[in-house]
């Protein structure tokens, strides 16, 4: 269980970046093998940069301009393959399974895509968006697209103009998170509760990095994700 009662921790007061430099963080993708594995599976083709040839460089940024379109399954498809590439990065493993799921599944798995963008953009509850893309038991709707890669969409879907609240839960977040708050964290399958509770700490510690900093800026939720996620790195 997540102690959300838990004092931002010293060394990620320290450590944290700003909120230029987690738009900034950049991922490499490889678009040639992108193109190649949508075409073989009759998916749409991904635009902008996706479209491009060799080795790209995609930042949270850049993935945030996808979140900001109306959400249609057309637009969803995209915020997917970007949200989904740039967590897996070059090596993009299992990128084969994860398409044949959506290309399996794609009238089901638009429609889920679209609700939870829309729950997002209008506020919902947390564990009612998340619970949207996984199970009460923390198990991804979408074959191959689980629950890490689920808080990502969710993430994304927020943005440039939404002060996030849907932060990124995966594997390396979850464990740095055991010695002060979340003893045993698990490392996959958060209930929507769960992530919930997750993402209300991150935020509680947000507004603390901002009191011990007198206020000087405002801190983000994901400046603390991305902190813990480099931790002990």
């Amino acid at each position: 269980m997540i102690n959300e009662n838990t004092l931002l921790p010293d060394d990620i007061l320290a450590q944290l970046p700003g909120a230029s430099a987690v738009m900034s963080h950049a991922v490499s993708v490889d678009s040639d093998r992108w193109e190649r594995v949508l075409t073989s599976r009759g998916l749409p083709l991904a635009q902008g940069k996706l479209a491009g040839t060799g080795h790209i460089s995609v930042t949270r940024k850049e993935v945030f301009d996808f979140g900001d379109r109306i959400p249609t399954v057309e637009n969803a498809f995209q915020l997917f393959y970007y949200s989904l590439a740039w967590g897996l990065g070059t090596r993009a493993p299992r990128l084969h399974q994860r398409l044949d799921g959506l290309a399996a599944n794609q009238e089901k798995a638009g429609q889920l895509l679209v609700s939870a963008w829309t729950l997002v953009q209008e506020g919902a509850p947390i564990r009612e968006a998340y619970g949207t893309l996984a199970t009460d038991r923390g198990a991804g709707r979408i074959p191959w697209f689980g629950p890490a890669f689920s808080t990502k969409f969710l993430y994304f879907a927020q943005g440039n103009t939404i002060n996030p609240r849907h932060v990124i839960l995966d594997q390396v977040v979850s464990r740095n998170l055991r010695r002060d708050a979340w003893p045993q964290a698990p490392t996959a399958g958060w209930w929507p509760e769960t992530y919930e509770r997750y993402c209300g700490l991150l935020e509680r510690w947000a507004d603390q990095a901002s009191e011990r900093l007198d206020d000087s800026r405002p801190i983000r939720a994901d400046e603390i994700e991305l902190t813990l996620f480099r931790r002990h790195r």
